[in-house]
This record gives structure tokens, C-alpha cells and sequence, in this order.
């Protein structure tokens, strides 16, 4: 079965890659990725996108297919919309397993992920939460279990 992740860019590669690991490390392992990103943060996407690869075949999976689709500017509110519920659909046609992050990203990025993820029914709608700030910008591994949850609240809801 096909597992689709659908995220968004960020100005560091910790909040975009941990949950993805803190997934993979729980057993989600995805076969494809859609990423949103922006001209601001474009550097930053590429050099995760990369360790993306490297999380998901490290936990077992094959290479995954990612697909990264940048919008003009960062609150272009159409196109946020647009992107996710099209990546939601397409992962729906292809009778996959969803998974939406919302932790990455500016907030409204996150609302809208959320928003599209209950209305669009995923399976899981994940965020990572860090306990501390001691830890912000750490990459999981190297953060103890105890100072980082992965929530899915699909089944919070």
C-alpha cells in the first residue's frame, strides 16, 4: 500500500525532518512526499528533501517519490490551499494512506493543513511537539524520547 506524507518547507530542516523520522521510527514509512515550499526557504527544502530520502530508506523503505511544489510567496492563501487539497486527492486516488504534518511551517500553513486533513478525512494528521526549547533545532536522534511526542490527532480527535 501506498503511504503518502504531505508537508510543508521550513527556515530550518529539523521541524521538516523529525516528524518524518519520529514517523518512520513508529512504522509510518511513506512512499512519496509532497513538500511545499517558497522561494525564502528554498535552500533549506532542497537540503531536506535530500535527508528525507536518506530517513526513509534508513527505516526500510524504498526511495521515496518527492514531489516539491513552491508558490510564489509565502501567504499566497489560494495556492497553500490548492496544493494541499491536491496532494490529499491525488494520494485519495491512488487509495493511499495519508499522513499530513502540520509542525513545520508558518502557522497558517499549519491551519490550513489541518483544516484539509479533517475536511479531506487523511488517516493521520501528525505533529511533533518539543517539550523544551532546549532541544529546538536538534534533529531526533539526537533528542531523548522523553523531550519529544508525535501526536496524531486523528486519534486525539
Amino acid at each position: 500500500m501506498e503511504r503518502v506524507w504531505i508537508t510543508n518547507g521550513s527556515t530550518s530542516i529539523a521541524p521538516v525532518v523529525n516528524p518524518l523520522t519520529a514517523a518512520c521510527h513508529d512504522g509510518y514509512v511513506p512512499t512519496d512526499i509532497y513538500v511545499l515550499n517558497n522561494p525564502i526557504i528554498e535552500d533549506i527544502t532542497d537540503g531536506a528533501t535530500s535527508l528525507m530520502k536518506t530517513v526513509v530508506t534508513a527505516h526500510g523503505g524504498d526511495e521515496p517519490e518527492i514531489t516539491v511544489e513552491t508558490i510564489d510567496e509565502e501567504t499566497d492563501f489560494d495556492a497553500i490551499i490548492a496544493y494541499v487539497q491536491s496532494a490529499i486527492e491525488t494520494a485519495h486516488e491512488a487509495d493511499a494512506d495519508i499522513a499530513v504534518d502540520i509542525t513545520p511551517g508558518r502557522r497558517f500553513w499549519s491551519v490550513i493543513s489541518f483544516q484539509a486533513g479533517v475536511k479531506h478525512d487523511v488517516e493521520h494528521l501528525f505533529y511533533s511537539h518539543v517539550k523544551t526549547e532546549t532541544h529546538f533545532g536538534k534533529s531526533y536522534p539526537t533528542i531523548p524520547r522523553t523531550a519529544i511526542d508525535l501526536i496524531d490527532f486523528t486519534e486525539v480527535l
